[in-house]
């Protein structure tokens, strides 16, 4: 079989393909990762006569070009062939092909990914900020191990004095064509009366399409968008309480909730690391960031971290922002978009300030604010 794919596919040219990476986990699988330089399309592996799709995350374009496949590790070989396999856009139809052979020295030990990964950032200054009764902003001045700077925001939110809600354009329901920058969400939610105080980006969406949620969206009770979902998401249920998880761990969930917005990783669960994708630039390169925490007591934690600009802030992995999360107590957590999404807004006086310095990949100095599906609003409780 794997003769007959061959004849019907070119090479792929000489450089196109970086090579490939492997860790070992603990279900019995081996995770490979193959990084082509530019991006491929529907990639399948080939091994053992077997066709294995491509597990690439969607949510930013770059993925395009980490392709991830699972392998039974009792069955792969040493010298086994591996034949990665894509087109160059969505409407190609010729394949090309790359080709390795696995060997033991592709294999990755993850406590040192972790400790790769890890930037250490500690606190050199902060500014706290009580911006409401039950809403403390914390801005601070990080370093890490080379004492390279990184700005984050946070924000501590008294779910017995506030909540959150789901800012979405025009305050409304409607999904697909319609995008807002996450000042004028918060203009929308004002002018409809709620007694906004803060606000973070949420959810990735299809930033290139119709602007589509990547996740759950539920809105004042309402499923706005991906009722079947199960990536992590945030939470608000009926009762007022805060939670972070799937609805795969907790499916009866779904009819229990009045806001919920989703990201892509549970980067904490049980107060330890949980997701946080070893072989995946998405997850290990530094960019800027959005999270939000939950500790034991039902406090919420909203946190973004600047990045993209050297010499002032340097972004973060997502072993840093669980880090840091847990360093102010979240026991769960869920990554939500970032880079040129991630911005932070608290109210001052009659309006509201931009706390964060949006960067965005191919102009990240110019502080631009981008469209997007939803956010968080935090709100004071009526």
């Amino acid at each position: 079989m794997l003769e007959d794919f061959l004849k019907k596919w070119e090479p792929a040219d000489e450089g196109d393909w970086e090579g490939c990476a492997a860790l070992q986990l603990e279900n019995g699988l081996t995770k490979l990762a193959f990084y082509s330089v530019y991006p491929y399309f529907d990639v399948t592996l080939l091994w053992n006569d077997r066709v294995y799709a491509d597990q690439f995350n969607d949510c930013e374009p770059y993925d395009r070009m980490t392709h991830l496949f699972c392998l039974p590790t009792a069955e792969l070989q040493p010298g086994d062939r591996l034949i990665v396999s894509g087109c160059d856009s969505p409407a190609e139809e010729d394949r090309y092909y790359y080709e390795t052979t696995y060997q033991p020295s592709l294999l990755k030990n993850a406590e040192e990914l972790k400790e790769q990964y890890n930037h250490h950032l500690s606190v050199e200054s902060e500014e706290i900020e009580q911006v409401a009764d039950g809403l403390e902003y914390r801005h601070m001045l990080l370093r890490d191990r080379a004492h390279n700077p990184v700005h984050a925001f946070l924000l501590r939110v008294d779910m017995q004095k506030n909540t959150l809600c789901v800012g979405t354009p025009n305050d409304d329901y409607k999904v697909g064509r319609v995008v807002a920058k996450v000042p004028d969400m918060i203009d929308s939610a004002v002018r409809n009366g709620q007694d906004v105080l803060a606000a973070m980006n949420a959810d990735f969406f299809d930033m290139f399409g119709d602007g589509h949620p990547s996740g759950l969206c539920v809105k004042n009770g309402r499923v706005v968008a991906n009722a079947d979902s199960l990536r992590p998401f945030i939470g608000v249920k009926k009762d007022g309480s805060a939670v972070i998880a799937t609805l795969k761990e907790c499916p009866d969930l779904l009819g229990e909730l009045e806001q919920a917005a989703a990201g892509l990783e549970m980067i904490l669960k049980d107060g330890a690391l949980y997701e946080w994708g070893p072989l995946e630039p998405f997850s290990f390169v530094r960019h800027p960031r959005t999270a939000a925490g939950l500790t034991a007591d039902g406090t919420v934690l909203l946190l973004e971290v600047d990045g993209r600009i050297p010499e002032y802030s340097n972004g973060a992995s997502l072993i840093d922002l669980a880090e840091l999360l847990g360093r102010f107590g979240a026991v769960r957590a869920v990554n939500l978009d970032g880079g040129g999404s991630s911005v932070t807004y608290t109210k001052a006086g009659e309006g509201f300030l931009l706390r964060s310095n949006p960067a965005d990949l191919e102009r990240p100095r110019d502080k631009l604010i981008r469209d997007e599906y939803n956010c968080l609003l935090v709100v004071r409780k009526k």
